[in-house]
């Protein structure tokens, strides 16, 4: 994808999680969806990595940017009508990136190959880790209990918490922090998938190998400006 629709995306990743908890509003829905249901195959088919692992091709990362575009235009001009209004801002911004997720999800079929979609699946579930167990068709593969749903669902509570003291500490200078902030809190993030994963029997645990497949090496950028700044 072009610089200015990475831009996009991790833009709006970005102010999904340093706006509710940089003093302007309480912590909210916003920061707790994202850490509840994850990155999107948006922001994921606009990774490098990503598109190397399942083989995008040049054509497919078009039909995909193609419909990124048709949403940003829809709601760029709807932003900056918002103005200062920064609690409009938040619900507008949450509002384009679920639509984008949605219309991308749904026409992903028709752009992947079906070993695509399988392998895109697999790098989602990994890179979402403990997010990933909210997934009712993954909650049905590993067969969990509700006794494993509810000590996972604590497991993910703490994180959240902690995830919001960190970016309430980082957002103090969020220059110098936040870049350490997002940091400790993929950290936080593997430690609570360990233990979620700890959670499971032998056999459970062989279906999480299963479906979350080889090992990537994902890393979300920091959002970048067009001309490449960061």
């Amino acid at each position: 994808m072009r610089p200015q629709v990475k831009w996009l995306l991790t833009t709006l990743l970005a102010v999904l999680i340093v706006a509710p908890v940089a003093g302007q509003l309480p912590l909210g829905a916003e920061l707790e969806s994202l850490l509840e249901n994850g990155v999107g195959e948006p922001i994921l088919l606009a990774n490098d990595s990503v598109k190397q692992e399942i083989n995008l091709t040049g054509e497919q990362s078009d039909r995909v940017q193609k419909i990124v575009k048709e949403v940003s235009d829809k709601y760029r001009s709807e932003l900056q009508k918002a103005g200062g209004d920064r609690k409009k801002q938040l619900r507008m911004a949450s509002e384009w990136m679920r639509e984008t997720r949605e219309r991308v999800h749904k026409a992903l079929p028709d752009i992947l190959k079906p070993e695509q979609m399988k392998r895109l699946d697999q790098i989602q579930i990994q890179v979402n880790g403990i997010a990933s167990f909210k997934r009712p068709d993954v909650q049905k593969k590993l067969n969990l209990t509700e006794e494993q749903k509810v000590e996972i669902r604590k497991i993910g509570d703490h994180l959240k918490q902690e995830a919001a003291e960190t970016f309430k500490e980082a957002a103090k200078t969020p220059l110098r922090k936040m870049p350490g902030a997002f940091q400790k809190v993929r950290e936080l993030k593997d430690e609570a998938t360990k233990k979620a994963v700890q959670t499971l029997t032998a056999e459970q645990k062989k279906t999480w190998k299963e479906i979350t497949g080889e090992k990537i090496d994902f890393k979300l950028e920091l959002p970048l400006r067009p001309g490449g700044r960061r």
